[in-house]
């Protein structure tokens, strides 16, 4: 009997604990841009239409809930800050494995970077990341493995945050239920200088390696995927070597158009098509290089009405 008592006893000590450890796991986390992750487990609709991937030219670029609610499009925003082509590839696995979309829409512009994570920001790819088998699979191939540590109990990692935290760390994470993130900062931007689509450099090639896993990944769960670019500015609009930059990265992006086409998949470059988007430069931009809402909302439009809704 008192090993019976016993094993009750431990047994509801360690769900106590289990649920205190979960608790300060989430209050201590940076709530400034993560969520998408964490309320894309709690996300059921009764058919997915299409899941966003990608960075935060992603997020900044569609409105779910305007697509939901004007076009009855069903769709969730699993992008994440400086979410590379690495991570895109497996919240594509993610998608796929727990919420069966119809499609992916990728944007690509973290294929000009050639990294795998970015220190820093990983954690917002990963600490909301519903368990599931894709989620073990990133970590085994994304982090070391001394470090999967503070990924699988990240609670480790925010010891000291007790002295920063306010209301909204109690409250939650700024992203609506579809994953929606959206910006109300205003920018003057400058025109965004664009290469002729002729100009190309090569995809870096472990960029171009997870692209291919991931064309292949949509190819056999018989999924359509739509990879796209959103236009942006250089840092620091005028500054020559931003320029550059800015330059040889639409050069990656039209060497993605020609890998596309060779692999049979639906890419659009937004770059070429500014003017149809009718962005304002005085008051569509958060910054040189994401929009805020109202360019938020100009974005899903366009990309309702031109390229997810098929004719």
């Amino acid at each position: 009997m008192k090993k019976i008592s016993f094993l009750i006893k431990f047994i509801c000590f360690n769900l106590v604990l289990f649920v205190i450890l979960s608790g300060l796991d989430f209050v201590m986390r940076n709530k400034e841009l993560e969520g998408a992750q964490d309320n894309f487990a709690k996300w059921k609709p009764e058919h997915a239409d299409i899941v966003f991937v990608g960075s935060s030219h992603q997020f900044c670029s569609v409105d779910t809930e305007l697509l939901f609610y004007k076009y009855g499009i069903e769709s969730y925003m699993l992008s994440t800050s400086a979410q590379t082509v690495p991570m895109s590839y497996y919240a594509a696995k993610e998608a796929i494995e727990l919420a069966s979309p119809d499609a992916i829409c990728f944007e690509v512009s973290y294929v000009a970077n050639d990294i795998r994570t970015l220190e820093g920001m990983d954690h917002c790819f990963f600490d909301g990341f519903p368990n599931c088998r894709a989620r073990y699979e990133a970590l085994a191939d994304l982090i070391e493995p001394e470090d999967r540590i503070y990924f699988l109990l990240p609670l480790g990692l925010f010891h000291s945050r007790w002295k920063e935290l306010t209301e909204a760390d109690f409250e939650g994470f700024p992203v609506t239920e579809r994953g929606t993130y959206r910006k109300y900062d205003l920018y003057t931007n400058s025109d965004i200088p664009v290469l002729d689509e002729s100009e190309t450099a090569p995809i870096p090639e472990e960029m171009e390696r997870y692209l291919d896993m991931m064309v292949d990944l949509c190819e056999e769960e018989g999924v359509r995927l739509i990879l796209y670019t959103a236009p942006f500015n250089g840092l620091y609009p005028g500054d020559e070597g931003c320029t550059e930059d800015l330059y040889q990265r639409q050069r990656i992006f039209n060497q993605v158009g020609v890998y596309a086409a060779e692999r049979g998949v639906e890419y659009y470059n937004l770059f070429h098509a500014i003017d149809e988007l009718g962005i304002d430069n005085e008051a569509d931009w958060a910054d040189s290089q994401h929009f805020n809402v109202n360019g938020q909302f100009k974005m899903t439009d366009y990309l309702a009405e031109n390229i997810l809704i098929r004719r």
